[in-house]
């Protein structure tokens, strides 16, 4: 039985990892340290910024101080907001599925995304009233493939629901993701994982629940039988 919906933000609701990719390359090229899309996409994409900074100098065998750690990670946010430009480029069909998706039931979003971020794109999209909560990268400390960050949403939402008869379970969740480590967080967490594949192709999400190209046009009956299904 479906009773939450769990959104990724960055490759979900938000078309933004081309921009996290460029921010990211520039600062890797300021540390001496060439960075393939190839290897941002396979390796560093499900990292927040301070998760994919660190494992890029560490499997390049670098060290920063906590100074230069800083300066790096604010290099970064610099770039991509400058790329970004105010411009909130959203997924084709991704506004109508979060409006219809929480005329029915609570939503949430779990992302290594900032929040600050977050909120703010919700804002200029007018999809800030859809969600009941938000858990962002300053929310909790073990990023995807673990599966805090959707426990916590649903412990958050949990709460905010109290007038319900009793608490949802992670197994009346449907999470939505684009990326192979947030699947496995997902599913790690008890919960169905649809996956979208706007960021890896098909066979790569193949451990989620169902994969679908787009949520254009996605009916929410498909999901509530797979969430039947999945029970």
């Amino acid at each position: 039985m479906l009773r939450a919906i769990i959104f990724d933000f960055n490759g979900i609701i938000l078309d933004d990892e081309p921009l996290h990719y460029e921010s990211m390359r520039n600062v890797a090229a300021s540390l001496g340290i060439s960075l393939s899309r190839e290897d941002y996409w396979n390796r560093y994409l499900p990292f927040d910024d301070k998760g994919c900074l660190d494992a890029i100098c560490k499997d390049h065998s670098l060290q920063l101080s906590e100074s230069q750690r800083a300066k790096a990670l604010g290099d970064k946010s610099e770039f991509y907001h400058r790329m970004l430009q105010d411009r909130y480029p959203l997924f084709p069909g991704v506004a109508d599925f979060v409006r219809a998706a929480a005329s029915k039931y609570p939503l949430a979003i779990a992302s290594g995304a900032k929040r600050d971020d977050i909120e703010r794109t919700l804002r200029a999209s007018g999809l800030s009233q859809c969600f009941r909560v938000i858990v962002g990268a300053e929310d909790f400390t073990l990023g995807k493939p673990h599966p805090e960050s959707f426990l916590l949403a649903l412990d958050h939402l949990n709460a905010r629901l109290n007038g319900q008869p009793r608490s949802i379970e992670p197994h009346e969740c449907l999470v939505v993701e684009d990326s192979t480590e947030g699947v496995k967080g997902a599913r790690a967490a008890g919960m169905v994982c649809l996956a979208v594949s706007n960021t890896y192709p098909q066979e790569r999400l193949a451990a989620a629940s169902l994969v679908v190209s787009t949520l254009k046009g996605l009916d929410l009956a498909t999901l509530e039988r797979l969430c039947e299904e999945a029970s």
